[in-house]
């Protein structure tokens, strides 16, 4: 029997991938779309090789872009996580995990580097409404949007809020519930609301070792790389 029911999952999942493959703008090759995941506008939505979008995924590409959603190879979105990206675009690097509850709005366009590990609940935001006037609602008075870049190898703490207009880079850490509203160096810790910087990276390796701080500060000026397909 469990043989049976092992074959009957396979057979779901085949048809699952065959489905959105005709219906996406591209479905790479081992890509698991489980039950209950959800995609508006598919024809603007790619996914790369082995990627996996959970249950209750929501990937909405509501804008006029060809390409509104891009997803590089192994990119894994969690279960309830939204990727909405209202009149802008997402791309996503490889490797890059999405937790479960978290948000990305893309307004203003979003980009996100490759090994990119993102913890539930999180959420990336790239527009603001005006509030300058007294006599009228706020909803009434406009957005303004800029875009978010992440840069490669990021690590963000459950919770964490990424505000529009800031640029995260290489090999930097957003500690659990920070509120990052300003750009973050490469291989900097930050944590807080609003986010500050706590420590460098690597600071503990640099007492050990006596190697000079300045030197390991110019290699970190050379990793800020962005990979996603196309």
């Amino acid at each position: 029997m469990s043989k049976l029911i092992k074959n009957l999952r396979k057979v779901k999942k085949n048809l699952r991938h065959s489905y959105w493959s005709h219906r996406l703008g591209l479905l790479g090759s081992e890509a698991e779309i489980q039950s209950g995941a959800h995609f508006e506008y598919p024809e603007r939505i790619k996914i790369g090789d082995q990627c996996r979008i959970s249950r209750h995924a929501l990937l909405r590409a509501n804008t006029e872009a060809d390409t509104a959603i891009h997803l590089g190879s192994g990119v894994s979105v969690k279960e309830n996580a939204l990727i909405n990206t209202n009149q802008g675009e997402v791309l996503i690097g490889d490797d890059t995990w999405l937790g479960p509850f978290s948000l990305i709005y893309g307004n203003g366009g979003v980009v996100i580097g490759s090994h990119v590990m993102i913890a539930s609940h999180c959420a990336i935001n790239t527009v603001s409404h005006h509030a300058d006037r007294l006599d009228i609602p706020m909803s009434k008075q406009g957005i303004y949007t800029a875009p978010v870049t992440i840069e490669d190898d990021v690590w963000i703490g459950i919770g964490a809020v990424i505000l529009q207009g800031v640029r995260i880079g290489t090999g930097s850490i957003v500690g659990a519930g920070a509120v990052v509203t300003r750009d973050v160096e490469p291989g900097t810790v930050v944590a807080g609301i609003p986010a500050r910087v706590i420590r460098q990276r690597g600071e503990d390796v640099l007492a050990v070792t006596g190697q000079s701080k300045t030197v390991t500060q110019a290699r970190r000026k050379d990793t800020h790389v962005i990979k996603y397909g196309l």
